[in-house]
């Protein structure tokens, strides 16, 4: 067995020449960013050469031309001192603790947009990411299988449990289209504000939704369920924790019943642009990895299938019981 050879550290005019190095490229795609801040943020047609360099930008810290620290602190420098009250500064600011919230997620559902409009074109540009785009095809997704869950039901209850449910748009939106469905669901969020704000959204509907501020590990259902959906729960835990939670669901639910969880895809173009200029990481998972997890959880492989939405960003791994 060969020994495990130690890095040699770097002279300090190694490190003073890396530091300058970091600074310059830095400095370069300032100089293309306050272009556009200049004029207002970017336009459509330009999208593609402010997203080409930030993937630039993105490529140079993985090689390690850039310094991760250099780069988060001009970051949030720009963002704080011209684009502040955009949504890339409400992700990156993490209101509550996390970039994910609850309410940013409701500001993408309904593509809230900055009343100035030199920082309108900003949130023009953060909607049209890949990722957003993904997120909101992400309810569509949902809304589409409730319809589908509920006409296999007939005039029977179809009774549907929303993991980490978020701020709820979904159901709303559900509930508006079909406000006569038999439906029964219960809605399990560890943010006792995504519970107030849900619990706001979907007033019209609360003899049919029932919101339970409480760890999912922790929440004992009352009655098992004919699906169960968790959206944006399985993108943030470790595989470790993935495959606890996939037992625990499929305990949840109906024999004949089925378990769906979203979890982005190892292709996202907008990666780069989420972690540099919103300090939102993922744990991005391809469909091999989901299946092999699902496994790992005791799902039948014949019985589990890994769909996507319309921009191939967000995946749905499918477990029937």
């Amino acid at each position: 067995m060969s020994a495990v050879v130690a890095p040699m550290p770097l002279s300090d005019a190694q490190v003073q020449a890396k530091s300058q190095r970091s600074t310059h490229l830095i400095r370069q795609f300032d100089d293309l960013l306050h272009d556009f801040i200049s004029k207002g943020g970017p336009l459509p047609r330009e999208y593609s050469v402010l997203n080409r360099a930030i993937r630039h930008l993105g490529d140079a810290v993985r090689v390690g031309a850039i310094r991760p620290d250099d780069l988060d602190t001009y970051i949030e420098e720009v963002t704080r001192t011209y684009l502040p009250g955009t949504m890339q500064a409400e992700a990156m600011e993490s209101k509550y603790g996390y970039s994910g919230d609850f309410e940013i997620i409701d500001h993408i559902y309904t593509r809230r947009t900055h009343t100035d409009p030199n920082l309108r074109h900003w949130d023009l540009f953060f909607h049209a990411q890949a990722a957003p785009v993904a997120v909101r095809n992400r309810k569509a997704y949902f809304q589409q299988l409730m319809e589908e869950h509920r006409q296999a039901h007939g005039s029977r209850v179809l009774d549907v449990l929303n993991v980490a449910c978020g701020p709820c748009r979904d159901l709303r939106e559900f509930f508006l289209e079909q406000p006569e469905a038999a439906v029964a669901v219960d809605c399990v969020d560890m943010d006792a504000r995504a519970i107030e704000y849900g619990s706001r959204l979907c007033a019209p509907w609360l003899d049919r939704i029932h919101f339970h501020h409480q760890n999912i590990l922790k929440h004992s259902p009352a009655r098992p369920y004919d699906l169960v959906w968790s959206a944006g729960l399985f993108d943030y835990v470790s595989d470790r924790l993935f495959t606890h939670l996939i037992r625990v669901l499929l305990q949840a639910v109906k024999p004949g019943g089925e378990v769906v969880v979203g979890n982005f895809s190892d292709y996202n173009p907008s990666r780069d642009y989420m972690e540099i200029f919103g300090r939102w990481k993922l744990r991005h998972r391809s469909r091999e990895t989901l299946l092999a997890l699902a496994a790992q959880a005791g799902a039948d492989l014949h019985q589990t299938e890994v769909r996507w939405e319309a921009e191939g960003v967000n995946f749905f791994l499918h477990i029937r019981r």
